[in-house]
């Protein structure tokens, strides 16, 4: 989750490089910001802050070793002194994390004459250090011995603030190494490389690495970068100026270009196909919003009657149940960062049960990528907004393909299909009749504190990720609901004016969804329908409530907009939602 970057060479200007990758990194964590850095000989500043990262807070400051953190907390409220780096009595260690300290009480416990200064688990990791450097160890052995007492998935980047050395160790949580000019440079997210380096590699678990100091880049990691496989640093791309909701509206309106570039790139997936063709049965897994695709995906294989079983889980639950997974499935894991936590962990237990695994991943290098037996690239590109669109939809495209392929598709099919799909969702955006039907659920849902999304059968996964938009983009609850089972509980919260949205592909659900309607209706319930099949009370005495389009894609897209314009309507920023961060690397 939390961003880190480090760097030890000649001197740079801390705002324009060092702030400037921080504020690169903020949806891993925007809750506060940090950096510690040395200029020459000099023990250089610590600058710390709540909420977003300000550039300009360097003030002209040069630094010849630095290193910086945005922060998701996880221990200890959101404040200043909570705020990374941390510090060593006496201030001259200085450490940023990303990860939990699983033991952390007991090692707490450890450090008897020590008064610590904030309350996360972070902090002691700098104390554990400086104690070990008291007892003459070297930079790199008092970082690795402490590192060794530390449960759980971490990683530490270290600052000796009395020598200009920087040393990182990790375990699980991706660093991406590199040579910059005369220097190192180093962070938790590549993309925060970008403009500075064109490859770098990840560093090896366990093993602390030193970058060296600022008149001296440490032998071994230069080695390292060396020998080990670079990955190309994607482009940050350009950040968007405009206020609220400005990347989240930019990268809805890209969609229809990620779908043009997934139709083209088909060779991926016929390897996937390949391979999936060879199980019983294909398990898709992700969180979140991926574990909609995921769901998706299996219902689309279950439909189709290939002989071959479907079946999603959430990617969370595997590691509590990994008897989930048998020997001779294929997993299927859709994944944004590739580097989510309990993506991971699934992947990892289906190759130790005897699954293959296939990866739909955003993120060229990823963790995810380098365990895989087939990957699958998105190509979604690089996105800002705390909340996926454009990886979601590439998700859904990706998804469908497989399963199109598994159904002995022709190769050339795998994409022509999807460029309606990409015409259907660029008409969906500029139309005026679809932007008055936006605008209106958007100022009903601004004005209440719930509501339902309903469908039935197979369509269930876009009710379910048309209701997670409306709740994290604008704090509406919103609860996806299966038409049949209305009745059972759910219409006890129905009132005036309370908004329900009716989401159907085809006329054999919509045959289901408009019984449902009328009954919402008699109930006072503000009925919005998307798809085909309306009733004909609600299109003449409700008119601009109806938005007819069938595609799966252009009503997931409308949903984004709805929650877009809801967000913005109640004040809220969507691409930084509260409590939320893009990539979730801890459990």
């Amino acid at each position: 989750m939390c961003g880190i970057f480090g760097y030890v060479g000649q001197p740079v200007k801390v705002g324009p490089v060092v702030l400037e990758a921080l504020r690169s990194m903020e949806y891993r964590g925007y809750d506060s910001w940090g950096v510690a850095y040395t200029t020459g000989e000099q023990p250089g500043g610590i600058i710390k802050a709540v909420g977003r990262v300000e550039v300009g807070a360097a003030a002209g400051a040069e630094a010849t070793a630095a290193i910086g953190h945005t922060r998701w907390a996880t221990h200890g409220e959101v404040c200043e002194r909570n705020a990374h780096p941390h510090l060593s009595c006496g201030g001259r260690i200085a450490v940023v994390h990303n990860g939990i300290i699983e033991n952390a009480d007991e090692l707490r416990a450890g450090l008897e004459d020590v008064l610590l200064a904030s309350d996360t688990d972070s902090e002691i990791m700098a104390h554990l250090v400086a104690h070990n450097v008291g007892r003459s160890h070297s930079l790199t052995e008092a970082v690795q011995t402490a590192f060794s007492s530390i449960e759980g998935n971490n990683a530490f980047v270290v600052l000796d603030r009395a020598t200009g050395e920087v040393v990182v160790v990790t375990r699980r949580l991706p660093i991406r190494l590199s040579r910059h000019d005369d220097g190192v440079v180093l962070a938790s997210d590549p993309a925060a490389l970008a403009g500075m380096v064109e490859t770098a590699i990840a560093l090896p678990d366990d093993t602390a690495v030193s970058l060296g100091t600022p008149t001296h880049v440490a032998e071994a990691v230069v080695r390292l970068i060396a020998e080990g496989r670079g990955v190309p640093v994607p482009d940050r791309g350009e950040r968007i100026e405009g206020g609220p909701g400005i990347s989240m509206r930019s990268e809805i309106a890209e969609q229809p270009a990620v779908l043009r570039r997934v139709a083209a790139d088909i060779e991926p997936v016929l390897a996937a196909v390949a391979l999936a063709r060879q199980a019983e049965r294909v398990v898709f897994t992700g969180c979140g919003s991926a574990s909609h695709a995921a769901m998706y995906a299996a219902d689309l294989l279950v439909e189709a009657e290939v002989g071959i079983d479907g079946v999603a889980i959430p990617a969370s639950e595997i590691l509590g149940q990994p008897g989930r997974i048998r020997p001779g499935d294929v997993m299927v894991a859709l994944t944004q960062s590739g580097e989510t936590a309990d993506v991971i962990d699934a992947v990892t237990i289906a190759r130790e049960r005897g699954a293959a695994v296939v990866g739909l991943i955003n993120a060229e290098g990823s963790s995810v990528e380098r365990l895989v037996d087939v990957a699958v690239p998105l190509l979604a590109g690089h996105e800002r907004s705390v909340l996926a669109t454009k990886s979601y939809l590439a998700m859904l495209a990706r998804g469908a393909q497989l399963v199109r392929g598994m159904t002995g598709a022709a190769d050339g099919a795998l994409g022509i299909w999807l460029l309606g799909e990409a015409d259907d969702v660029q008409e969906v955006l500029g139309s005026r009749r679809t932007q008055h039907w936006i605008a209106g659920l958007a100022e009903q849902l601004a004005h209440g504190s719930s509501a339902l999304m309903l469908t039935s059968g197979g369509h269930m996964p876009v009710a379910r990720e048309a209701a997670l938009k409306v709740k994290e983009g604008s704090y509406v609850h919103a609860e996806a609901v299966l038409s049949g089972e209305l009745k059972h509980g759910v219409i006890a919260l129905v009132e005036d004016h309370f908004p329900c949205v009716m989401l159907t592909p085809d006329e054999a659900i919509a045959s289901r969804l408009r019984i449902a309607a009328e009954e919402l209706r008699s109930r006072g319930a503000a009925v919005y329908w998307l798809g085909p099949g309306a009733p004909h009370g609600l299109i003449q005495e409700q008119a601009g409530i109806v938005v007819e389009t069938p595609s799966p894609f252009a009503q997931t897209v409308l949903m984004q907009m709805v929650a877009l314009e809801t967000a913005l309507m109640r004040g809220v920023d969507p691409d930084f939602p509260r409590n939320l961060a893009k990539s979730v690397t801890v459990r």
